[in-house]
């Protein structure tokens, strides 16, 4: 059997490695994300529970969750993956990366809502959110030439310090097509018979009369 449900608990033989995705927001963290559960990794995306915000004030990368998931994705973990490899010896990366002027609209559409109008997703929602946006952009609105600059320094960063690491790091472009059949063999897993996940693909627009 090739395949798996997502977010389902498979049988733990032995520890698997912690998995990060350490990719921007908007280069397909959330596909990933189910990708991962599909595989058998119980991973979490942005994470915005006290202990995570606390965790994350704190500068350490010690976050609490892992005691009981497998890894966490999106730029939740983007400011710490050097610590986070640190202390999870043999943990595995995956870098998601996107076309510059993609990403860069992407993020135009995804920014425009205003964060304070995000507490639907918990009281101290907005609070975080404002917190990661300066941490891994420097800034707290939408700036196309800082964020295409940001997005740059980032990939060259981590490649440069899992320089020669082949089984640490996978980069992968999930909107440019790339999918199981990368992910797969680099967790040493099979590929699955599914499609690959296409999450936040936006909906077609309706007719109008």
């Amino acid at each position: 059997m090739t395949g798996g449900i997502p977010g389902a608990a498979p049988h733990r033989s032995r520890p698997r490695p912690k998995v990060f995705g350490i990719g921007l927001s908007r280069t397909g963290t959330r596909s990933l994300t189910a990708a991962l559960r599909t595989l058998g990794f119980d991973t979490v995306h942005y994470p915005s529970d006290p202990a995570t915000y606390r965790t994350l004030l704190a500068g350490t990368g010690r976050f609490p969750l892992l005691a009981d998931h497998d890894g966490i994705t999106d730029i939740s973990v983007v400011p710490y993956y050097e610590e986070l490899d640190l202390d999870w010896p043999g943990a595995k990366f995956i870098l998601t990366v996107r076309e510059e002027q993609a990403w860069l609209r992407s993020c135009a559409t995804h920014w425009a809502r205003p964060v304070d109008s995000k507490t639907d997703r918990g009281e101290g929602y907005p609070d975080m959110q404002r917190f990661l946006r300066a941490a891994v952009y420097g800034c707290l609105e939408f700036n196309p030439e800082r964020f295409a600059r940001v997005h740059r320094r980032h990939v060259e960063r981590v490649l440069h310090h899992f320089a020669d690491r082949d089984d640490d790091l996978l980069v992968l472009d999930i909107a440019g097509g790339e999918g199981y059949e990368r992910l797969a063999p680099f967790l040493g897993k099979e590929v699955p018979d599914g499609p690959f996940p296409n999450v936040n693909r936006p909906s077609p627009v309706p007719d109008r009369p």
